[in-house]
């Protein structure tokens, strides 16, 4: 049997490491999850990150091309160095770097933003193939976001465009783990949706049959919301009108023809969110910047997936600027 060139993508988040061995049809023949662990230290991080790629290197039926790595923070894909990542307790990591140290041979490594590798996995291979103009916004455990115009990824002057969890919306509001007042991503993402619901159970602001606790999750305010929980609904509410500032916002500056919603908490989300989400929009955004504007949710397989594109289109592309057809 002939299998195509191969690829990895790893994608590091806040509560695992993620990744896939995949060819350039977006075939996933192997797929490795393990928890991110970022208390123990960027040393052990590292070092899970790197087992999981010695693990899928022996997985390869053939040779693999290269190696794609997302991450939250600010990444310098040039030098391989993430800095910033708050949810990770990184200050300035040298990735590749280090990652080399470990693994002696080797296949090019890329790093770029989480959301970017999301957004190029959707371009390839998920709900944003055929469309050239396109945001993608991630729910997770924060949230991210990643722009295309005219088939060109928009990465901005300091590799820093989309960072849409960090805009703060509200001067009164909770405080980020980015040091900032009332970030979007504080309401809009699966630990902001916890966060209001606790201060809200706590405040006794509206009935409820949820009871604060250690194991409450974003998931159990989800499935209230879909019980008709009045409290429930009204956080889930309440993020999804935040998300519909934040898709006006992008509207009315790029008109993008496509949405896309994403991220763990994103996708199961999806239709509870959708409803407020565009009712916010219509009201905050002119017609003719939406009239033609999709809010659809991913398709992608695998979040990793996304960071397996980055070979494919580091190959292609210089400074990730060269579109994608």
């Amino acid at each position: 049997m002939t299998f195509s060139r191969m690829a990895i993508g790893v994608d590091v988040g806040a509560t695992k490491v993620a990744a896939v061995l995949a060819d350039s049809e977006g075939n996933v023949l192997q797929e490795l999850r393990r928890p991110t662990e970022a208390k123990r230290g960027e040393t052990a991080v590292i070092t899970t990150i790197a087992e999981t790629i010695q693990e899928l290197l022996g997985f390869s039926p053939a040779p693999v091309t290269g190696i794609g790595i997302d991450i939250p923070g600010q990444v310098d894909p040039a030098a391989g160095i993430v800095r910033g990542a708050a949810n990770l307790g990184w200050e300035e990591v040298h990735l590749v770097r280090e990652l080399e140290n470990i693994i002696p041979i080797m296949p090019p490594v890329f790093v770029i933003r989480d959301a970017y590798a999301e957004l190029l996995g959707e371009a390839y291979f998920g709900a944003g193939q055929g469309c050239q103009d396109l945001v993608y916004l991630g729910l997770g455990s924060g949230l991210g976001g990643g722009a295309m115009s005219n088939g060109h990824l928009i990465t901005g002057a300091t590799l820093n465009a989309s960072e849409i969890g960090h805009l703060s919306l509200d001067k009164n509001g909770n405080r980020c783990n980015c040091g900032l007042v009332g970030c979007a991503e504080t309401i809009v993402s699966g630990n902001g949706v916890l966060a209001t619901a606790r201060a809200w159970i706590q405040a006794d602001k509206l009935p409820t049959t949820l009871v604060d606790s250690t194991t409450l999750a974003a998931k159990d305010i989800l499935a209230a919301a879909r019980e008709g929980d009045e409290l429930a609904m009204a956080v889930m509410s309440k993020a999804a009108k935040w998300l519909g500032q934040i898709t006006a916002a992008y509207a009315i500056i790029l008109n993008p023809a496509r949405i896309i919603i994403g991220g763990g908490f994103g996708k199961a989300a999806f239709d509870i969110l959708l409803p407020d989400t565009m009712q916010e929009l219509n009201l905050r955004a002119l017609e003719m910047n939406r009239q033609h504007l999709e809010i659809v949710p991913s398709t992608l397989a695998s979040s990793a997936l996304g960071a397996s594109c980055l070979v494919w289109h580091s190959e292609a592309v210089t400074n990730l600027h060269t579109p994608i057809h």
